[in-house]
């Protein structure tokens, strides 16, 4: 006991420094100018500089405006920009010696401006000095330059949100002040936890991020506690753990405002509590207790309040417990004794737990109500819903087929910026592939030993992970990468079993060691490009195995 406790708290202590680092800053810029269209104003550097960019931080809305240099009463057209952002930065190439930028605003569509910022030729940040209204008063455009300390520039992902956080965030946002929310392709359960997170944590990169940390970091007791009860054994449980802690994808998504942390978290709760639950019919037959079930039921429930996806895995479970019943079947006399025992415990638990299950998801659209919705809204709302992911038609340049994810032929790439000095920092969301390629080798075997020795961990295993990706095949819409999200902990288990099984023989240990050394050297070595952390543009560029892994 105190063994395992150890080993939880060191590599859930691993896990969560390394995902809090960089995580995002927590002091932002927080102020804001709306203008209407037709305000200018100029800022002054105190003399002459040369000004290689300068950034803008929309914290949401649209905007058009024109960017001059030169000097007052002789102005040049550098630019014209039009921004439609949720807090992002966005820069304007200026490439020359100036003391004066002018802006002269031409639209505004419900427009907040909280920052600008200017870049110098040394990568350094330029001190604005001051900033004049031509057409309006001064207070207004001043308050885009006075919180110049909190200031990142250039910018990175660590003060800006990035990918689908300007959905969910924003979501989170509206939720916070009883506002529409924007985002309502999925249920609410992810936003509201996000929402959370920013009422705890502060309106922050960090505060809107560190949730799905806690809550990956969480996974990673989860899958030891769910290796032990599958194993039996302390390498089982640590491999499991390990394995999930050096994972690229696990790490990406942890840092990252979106659902998929929080939906792959109660997912994987909820095959937890229904192993735990097959573990015991097993051995103690039908009669046993069936509080794990509804456990891991409620969790689903949770999962699917998320992201409908969450149902996969769900159906997988149903199905194991659907052959279990129908291998009795035959034992029974009369047409009559068979439906009764098929429909037997536990059939009338599932039922009631399905609606434990269905109340916890009608509850979680409560702040939707308080909004002004009504129920029979929220019930129209679930074939909106439906109706935009049937029928959905688009491409995007990183969708990839269901069928290669388990490659990674197609990494997906969330955000990259060019830094000063040759420095890139960028993110992609891929697996590690030693967990990954060896794991689908795993599952192979694992499926096989399933069915020829009947072993109900393999069949266990083998399920969850076929029925959490095969159903993608059905799925016409685009489609990514981390969708597979679902089935890394499965290779996981997968790849443990076979550590554990060879772990006492003359060169398990040997062979299974030097596996997770090589898990943890490729971790070390993909950290830059799965973290943002800026590195020279060549370390990025030597990552690049295939031609279409592009980051």
């Amino acid at each position: 006991m105190k063994c395992d406790l150890t080993t939880i708290l060191v590599l859930s202590f691993a896990f969560f420094v390394l995902s809090t680092w960089a995580l995002g800053r927590y002091d932002v810029p927080l102020s804001t100018w709306q203008p209407n269209g037709g305000e200018i104003f100029y800022v002054d550097f105190g003399s002459a500089k040369y000004v290689s960019a300068i950034y803008v931080l929309v914290r949401n809305g649209s905007i058009n405006f024109d960017v001059y240099t030169g000097h007052p009463g002789s102005w040049d057209l550098k630019s014209s920009v039009s921004m439609e952002r949720y807090y992002r930065w966005d820069n304007v190439s200026i490439d020359e010696e100036t003391q004066f930028i002018r802006f002269a605003f031409t639209a505004s569509n419900r427009a907040e401006i909280t920052e600008i910022s200017a870049l110098g030729g040394n990568g350094q940040k330029i001190v604005i000095n001051t900033v004049k209204g031509e057409n309006c008063d001064d207070a207004g455009p001043m308050k885009l330059v006075d919180e110049q300390e909190k200031v990142e520039c250039p910018p990175t992902y660590q003060s800006r949100t990035y990918f689908d956080e300007i959905y969910y965030v924003r979501t989170a946002e509206d939720y916070l002040d009883l506002r529409e929310p924007y985002e309502w392709t999925h249920p609410p359960l992810g936003k509201l936890i996000l929402a959370g997170g920013i009422l705890f944590f502060g309106y922050s990169p960090f505060g809107w991020r560190i949730v799905e940390v806690l809550l990956a970091t969480l996974m990673i007791p989860l899958i030891y506690l769910l290796g032990e009860k599958m194993f039996g054994t302390w390498i089982g449980a640590f491999a499991a753990a390990f394995l999930l802690v050096f994972d690229f994808m696990h790490f990406t998504m942890a840092r990252i405002a979106t659902l998929d942390t929080f939906v792959v978290f109660f997912s994987l709760v909820s095959q937890f509590f229904f192993f735990a639950y097959l573990k015991n019919v097993l051995s103690q037959g039908w009669q046993t207790t069936t509080r794990p079930l509804l456990l891991s039921i409620v969790f689903f429930s949770l999962a699917f309040s998320t992201k409908w996806s969450a149902l996969f895995g769900f159906l997988g479970q149903m199905f194991i417990l659907l052959v279990l019943r129908l291998r009795e079947l035959p034992g029974f006399n009369s047409c009559t004794e068979r439906a009764r025992g098929f429909f037997s415990r536990p059939f009338l638990s599932v039922v009631v737990f399905l609606a434990i299950g269905a109340g916890i998801y009608l509850f979680t659209y409560l702040p939707y109500i308080m909004v002004g919705h009504t129920q029979v809204q929220v019930f129209r709302m679930q074939w909106y819903m439906y109706n935009y992911h049937s029928t959905l038609v688009a491409t995007h340049p990183f969708s990839s087929q269901w069928w290669t994810w388990p490659l990674m032929t197609r990494p997906m790439w969330f955000y990259v910026s060019d830094l000063p000095g040759g420095n890139v920092s960028t993110i992609v969301s891929m697996g590690n592939p030693a967990v990954w390629w060896v794991g689908l080798v795993s599952i192979a075997l694992v499926t096989a030993e399933g069915l020829r020795r009947k072993n109900y961990v393999c069949l266990f295993i083998a399920t969850a992970f076929l029925f959490q990706w095969l159903p993608y095949a059905l799925v016409s819409r685009t489609s990514f990468l981390y969708y597979f999200y679902f089935n890394v902990p499965f290779l996981i288990l997968a790849n443990v079993y076979f550590i554990n099984k060879y772990w006492n023989t003359r060169y398990g240990k040997v062979v299974g060691l030097l596996y997770l050394t090589v898990v943890a050297i490729l971790f070390m070595a993909f950290y830059p490009v799965i973290s943002g952390l800026p590195v020279p543009s060549y370390w990025r560029d030597a990552l690049q195995w295939f031609a279409s892994w592009k980051f």
